[in-house]
C-alpha cells in the first residue's frame, strides 16, 4: 500500500504541471488588459509600464510561468492585483466558508442518498422507488444556478413569512441560528446533483448485491432483513458510491463557484468569480490549483478506502 501511495503521489506531479500550464494560458486568453483595469482613468504610458513591470507582466509568458511556478512550489501563490493581498492569505480567509458549505452539502447528499436509495432498492417498483427515480431525473436535469434562483424565489419571497434569507453570510461564531438559516438554501443547491447521482448508484449497487449468493445464504440463516442490509449488503454496495463521494469532495470548490455567487456566500469560489472579470491572474490561478490538488488527493483517499471496504482489493505490486 505504501509503495502504491508513493507511486500515485509521483504521478500527480505531471498532472499538476499540466493543470498549471492550462490555467496559466487560459486566463491570459481572456480579453482585456488587467493593467488598464487597475490604472482606471489614468492611462499614462509611464504608469502603465511601471505597473506591468511591478506585476511582472512585461516578461515573456514562459518566463512569467516559470517565476509563478517556482514561487508556488514554495507555497507563495503571489499577490492579488486588485488588493495586493497575498493569495494564500485571501484564500485562507475564504476557505472556512467554502468548507462549511461543502461539508453541509456533502452531509445532506450522503444522508439523503443512502436512506432514499436503500428504500428504493428494498421496495423496488413501489411508489417510493418511482418517486426516487423522478427526483433523480429532476436533480440531474436542473442546472444549479436555476435551482438556486427557484429556491430563493420560493423560500425568500413567495412563501408567506419569508422562511429563509435569499443570501448573505453570518459567521458561525457570531450567530449560529443566522448562519444555519443562510446555509440551508446554498447547501441544498450544491447537493442536489450529487444526491441524484449517489441515490441512483446506491439503488443499483444494492440491487446487484441482493442477487449474490452470500445474501441469499444470510437470509436462509434466518437473519432479519435489516441486519442483512446493514451488516452484509450495504458495505459492499458502498464501494462504487465511495468513488462518487470522493470525486464530489474534491469538486467542492469547483461546484461552489456558481452556488457561492448566487447566494453571495463569501467563499473561495466567489473569490475566483470576482477575480476573473478584472484579470486578477494570481487569484484565479491559486484557486484552480488548490481545487485540482483537492480533487487529486480525494481520489487517492478513495483508493485507500477501497482496501478497507473490500479486503479482497490489494494494491501490493500495483504498477509493477
Amino acid at each position: 500500500m505504501t509503495r502504491y501511495i508513493l507511486r500515485r503521489l509521483l504521478l500527480m506531479i505531471p498532472v499538476i504541471l499540466l493543470v498549471t500550464i492550462g490555467i496559466f494560458v487560459l486566463i491570459r486568453l481572456e480579453p482585456g488588459d488587467p493593467v488598464l483595469t487597475f490604472a482606471g482613468e489614468d492611462r499614462n504610458p509611464q504608469l502603465l509600464a511601471a505597473l506591468r513591470h511591478e506585476y511582472g507582466l512585461d516578461q515573456p509568458l514562459p518566463v512569467q510561468y516559470v517565476i509563478w511556478l517556482s514561487h508556488a512550489v514554495r507555497g507563495d501563490l503571489g499577490r492579488s492585483f486588485q488588493t495586493n493581498q497575498p493569495v494564500v492569505e485571501a484564500m485562507a480567509q475564504r476557505l472556512p466558508a467554502t468548507i462549511e458549505l461543502g461539508a453541509a452539502a456533502l452531509l445532506i447528499s450522503i444522508v439523503v442518498s443512502l436512506v432514499v436509495g436503500t428504500l428504493s432498492a428494498v421496495r423496488r417498483n413501489s411508489a417510493v422507488d418511482l418517486l426516487a427515480t423522478g427526483v433523480t431525473l429532476v436533480g440531474v436535469s436542473f442546472p444549479s444556478f436555476f435551482l438556486g434562483l427557484i429556491l430563493i424565489l420560493l423560500f425568500a419571497y413567495v412563501i408567506p413569512g419569508h422562511l429563509l434569507p435569499p443570501g448573505g453570510f453570518v459567521p458561525l461564531t457570531t450567530d449560529v441560528g443566522q448562519n444555519l438559516k443562510r446555509l440551508i438554501l446554498p447547501a441544498i443547491t450544491l447537493s442536489t446533483l450529487s444526491i441524484a447521482v449517489n441515490m441512483r448508484q446506491v439503488r443499483s449497487s444494492l440491487l446487484e448485491v441482493f442477487g449474490l449468493d452470500y445474501i441469499r445464504t444470510a437470509r436462509a440463516k434466518g437473519l432479519s432483513e435489516r441486519r442483512v442490509i446493514v451488516r452484509h449488503a450495504l458495505k459492499n454496495a458502498l464501494i462504487p458510491v465511495v468513488t462518487l463521494i470522493g470525486i464530489q469532495v474534491g469538486s467542492i470548490i469547483e461546484g461552489a463557484f456558481i452556488t457561492e455567487t448566487i447566494f453571495i456566500w463569501p467563499g473561495v469560489g466567489l473569490l475566483a468569480v470576482q477575480a476573473i472579470p478584472s484579470g486578477d491572474y494570481p487569484v484565479v490561478q491559486g484557486v484552480v490549483l488548490v481545487s485540482a490538488l483537492a480533487y487529486m488527493f480525494s481520489t487517492l483517499l478513495v483508493d485507500v478506502l477501497y482496501a478497507w471496504l473490500d479486503p479482497r482489493i490489494s494494491y501490493e505490486g500495483a504498477g509493477s
